[in-house]
């Protein structure tokens, strides 16, 4: 089975070129890329208005991931405000703001929309949002397609705040290793299992290596399998 990683950055800012030694050195042989932040939208801009060139730059970095797309590297459409709706070699959404970025147009038609055609689809979505909106777009998303919380939800709200309030008893809502401290993970498989842990890097934020070591001292046989890749594998590939 192989490792696969199943949150890393690549974009035109931040070429395959400087991640791909780093997955070799790790033995892993694939997994999901999405564009840097910065690539999207000005995240460091509250009052940020969408520009021609931001989003000539949204295209050009979805352009370029179609590009480095391989049987076992996947990519992740990155949703911002115009709401476009990804291309079919696409295989599942980023969802991304921070409490001091600029916020999602809630509540439009576009928006609606392109909600209603990612669940018609059922792409699995990577959710990174406040804690608040986190529920709410679970509650949006459960019953219809795979919610993945990042880093173990520390960029949501905190993973035993979502712990409290039930979010991960949807057998729906997955969430990924990146970053998130050992007992964080072992808590989770602990509660739930590990059949909705995905094995995470966050490059360039976090080194695949150490991450990847991270796991493998965590966990042997069959459930360190699934974590690696198997789970991402079935969660992709149906």
């Amino acid at each position: 089975m192989p490792v696969l990683d199943s949150h890393a950055h690549c974009g035109l800012t931040l070429p395959f070129e400087r991640l791909k030694p780093l997955w070799l050195k790790a033995e892993i042989e694939g997994g999901v890329l999405f564009s840097p932040v910065e690539e999207i939208y000005d995240r460091f801009d509250g009052n940020f208005i969408d520009s021609s060139s931001y989003q000539e730059s949204r295209d050009n970095v979805h352009c370029y991931l179609q590009s480095v797309k391989s049987e076992l590297t996947y990519v992740f459409w990155f949703v911002w405000n115009d709401f476009k709706k990804p291309g079919r070699k696409f295989s599942g959404i980023k969802w991304h703001r921070h409490a001091y970025e600029p916020h999602y147009l809630y509540g439009t038609r576009q928006c609606d929309q392109l909600i209603e055609y990612i669940c018609q689809l059922r792409l699995p979505v990577i959710l990174e949002e406040e804690f608040d909106r986190t529920r709410e777009m679970v509650k949006i998303f459960m019953g219809r397609t795979v919610t993945i919380i990042p880093h173990f939800g520390n960029l949501n709200g905190g993973y035993y705040q979502l712990k409290k309030a039930g979010l991960f008893e949807d057998p729906a809502v997955y969430v990924d290793t990146a970053l998130a401290s050992s007992d964080q993970i072992e808590d989770f498989a602990a509660t739930y299992g590990t059949d909705r842990i995905l094995f995470g890097s966050d490059f360039p934020f976090g080194d695949p290596v150490q991450e990847c070591l991270k796991v493998k001292s965590l966990f042997t046989g069959t459930e360190r399998q699934r974590i690696l890749g198997e789970n991402l594998l079935d969660l992709l590939q149906g």
